[in-house]
């Protein structure tokens, strides 16, 4: 049998179907915090926020080993891989399929939604009730650290989805509102006090049960549960079956065929396809604390309607990891699927045309067939918004280029959230936007760590720091440059500092050079004005200097500082000042150094031509 893991109530361990003891306290807690990310390194760095929170020993980093090796012990067997090695500065623990409950669940829950949207409520019912069975009556322990409770969270409101679709197979299969079901509703109802769709199950069940009173008394404490907490009212779907049921005219399961007429093959129809094209992050995620928090309050709206939210910064902020990370933490809300697009607008490409956006988007949601291709922007988003109508999907659209491309997707009605990364806000509308911009030191150097590991960094403190400020805190600097340690012993932090201060190296090895591109791109007329700012020293740039080192007119300087500073190429440092990163400025001297050589080779041409 091996060994099974159990962290949906009490923590459990067993072996062979007997129970193996893990020591309460930071070693159980280290245990579910692994488990909750079976499979992935998670570094000390988190590991120990997780565990003592902002308060931890200097012998935290010890104590941790010692956990780590206590639960080594207990899980390890003769001849069995190890099951908990450190890796990329932290520590991994490997799970198999099937022994984890939570993972369990999670699929189980995935194939039982999937088995609905299929028209096969038989099928959902018994993988949803296979899902739920799963739970202990009793909750899980307190979380020690903010994910571990946010991966509980997660599984919670995981948990209210399949209740709630469990729910509704059991009615669609005909069920009279037992008191099963009853029981089942009333108690998620308990525990979930806010959602509509709970409350809307519960007065079908009454009705069904013979109990329209109920039914009205149910729509009431929904009324007051609503105002109470949120201030609003039912929503138009709780409230037309209140009516309904006010009217004592309950809506047929399936319309009454007439007398004598004939039978007729229904046409099969075929069911919502449900994308799941959120990637695996590809490098750790560190920070980001209160914009993970603004992201998933934000996506929670979509419930209610649809939401539009940009995240924008400059080049290597980390919008798309962000971006990706909020996504998969809101994976559960969004169970009608996921969809990731690449527009493009990172690296200096042609970014796809809104048709081909639109159209690409509408081949995810309805899968390959045989209806023919649509001819304009205005029909392709149509037959988009007509797809996600009722639906609760995710689009995330990664490096727009401009507004263009991610507008007019959502439909008027729905729980569809667009979650669109960019370098300026290409949002409209009542969207809201966020910006992002680098790493703090303290997560900056955390970063590092999970990407360099412990070791380097302590035993190179300061040269650990110069790479972080020499990378302006930059994440995709910080993993770029960091992969020289990987390469061999003979790299070490002290010697990739010295070669980030060299300026013929700094762009080279940040990988940034692309990124920058994209936005020089599209500067348009401004782009002289940034080129020859790369000739300045640094410090604040105004339009005064921008009009000397050009020769245009103040005012047409000042329109130019203003179009870098919507690419991301400058950031306002005070009235009429600006400051350029010493990155973008390298980027700059490096523009301008290559228009000065053409310039030379060309006049060197011209006189040899003419000789």
């Amino acid at each position: 049998m091996g060994l099974s893991f159990e962290i949906l109530g009490p923590v459990r361990v067993r072996r062979d179907g007997q129970p193996v003891r893990v020591p309460a306290g930071r070693p159980t807690a280290l245990l579910v915090t692994l488990l909750l990310h079976a499979g992935m390194a998670v570094p000390a760095e988190r590991l120990r926020e997780e565990l003592w929170g902002g308060r931890a020993p200097a012998s935290a980093v010890a104590n941790l080993r010692s956990h780590a090796s206590q639960l080594r012990h207990l899980l390890d067997s003769p001849g069995e891989p190890v099951r908990l090695p450190a890796e990329h500065g932290g520590y991994l623990l490997r799970v198999e399929p099937g022994e984890l409950d939570a993972a369990e669940f999670e699929r189980l829950a995935t194939e039982g939604h999937a088995a609905r949207i299929g028209g096969e409520p038989e099928l959902a019912a018994t993988l949803l009730g296979r899902a739920l069975a799963l739970w202990s009556p009793t909750e899980p322990p307190p979380a020690y650290g903010p994910a571990t409770a946010a991966a509980f969270d997660r599984l919670r409101e995981r948990r209210a989805g399949a209740r709630e679709t469990y729910a509704a197979c059991r009615l669609d299969l005909g069920d009279p509102g037992t008191p099963a079901l009853l029981t089942l509703l009333r108690a998620h109802l308990t525990e979930h006090p806010l959602r509509e769709p709970g409350w809307a199950l519960l007065m079908t069940a009454q009705q069904r049960a013979g109990d329209p009173a109920g039914a009205v008394q149910t729509y009431r404490a929904a009324c007051r549960a609503l105002a109470g907490e949120l201030g609003v009212t039912p929503g138009p779907e709780l409230t037309e079956l209140y009516r309904s049921i006010r009217r004592h005219a309950p809506r047929p399961a399936t319309p009454p065929r007439r007398r004598g007429a004939t039978r007729t093959r229904a046409r099969p129809v075929e069911p919502p396809r449900v994308p799941h094209e959120l990637p695996c992050p590809a490098a750790p995620f560190v920070g980001r604390r209160a914009e993970l928090a603004r992201l998933r309050c934000a996506l929670a709206e979509a419930r209610r309607q649809p939401v539009t939210i940009a995240v924008y910064g400059m080049a290597g902020t980390g919008k798309s990891a962000l971006a990706l990370r909020a996504a998969a933490e809101a994976l559960d809300a969004f169970p009608d699927g996921q969809l990731h697009l690449d527009l493009g607008g990172s690296v200096a490409d042609v970014p796809p045309m809104p048709l081909q956006v639109a159209t690409r988007a509408l081949r995810a949601l309805r899968g390959v067939t045989g209806e023919p291709e649509p001819t304009s922007v205005a029909e392709a988003r149509a037959r988009v918004r007509s797809l996600l109508f009722g639906r609760r999907v995710l689009l995330v659209l990664d490096n727009a280029a401009d507004a263009a491309q991610v507008d007019g997707l959502l439909p008027v009605r729905g729980g569809c959230a667009l979650l669109v990364t960019s370098r300026t806000p290409v949002i409209t509308g009542d969207g809201r936007a966020l910006r992002l911009d680098p790493l703090p030191p303290t997560d900056a150097l955390a970063l590092l760590r999970a990407t360099a590991g412990d070791r380097p960094v302590d035993e190179e403190p300061e040269a650990a720091c110069a790479v972080v400020e020499l990378c302006e805190r930059l994440p995709l600097a910080l993993h770029t440059a960091s992969g020289r340690l990987t390469e061999g012993p003979h790299w070490s932090l002290t010697r990739l500092a010295r070669r980030l201060r060299d300026e013929r190296y700094r762009l080279a090895e940040t990988g940034l050079r692309p990124r920058l591109s994209a936005s020089y791109r599209r500067l348009g007329s401004a782009a002289q004005v940034f080129r020859l700012l790369g000739r300045a020293h640094p410090g604040p740039v105004t339009a005064e200097l921008a009009a000397a080192l050009t020769g245009a007119r103040p005012e047409d300087a000042a329109r130019a500082l203003d179009r870098l500073v919507a690419a991301q190429l400058a950031e306002p440092a005070g009235p009429g000042r600006f400051h350029i990163g010493e990155l973008v400025r390298l980027y700059a001297a490096e523009l301008a150094a290559t228009e000065a050589n053409g310039h030379a080779a060309g006049q060197t041409g011209a006189g040899v031509s003419s000789r």
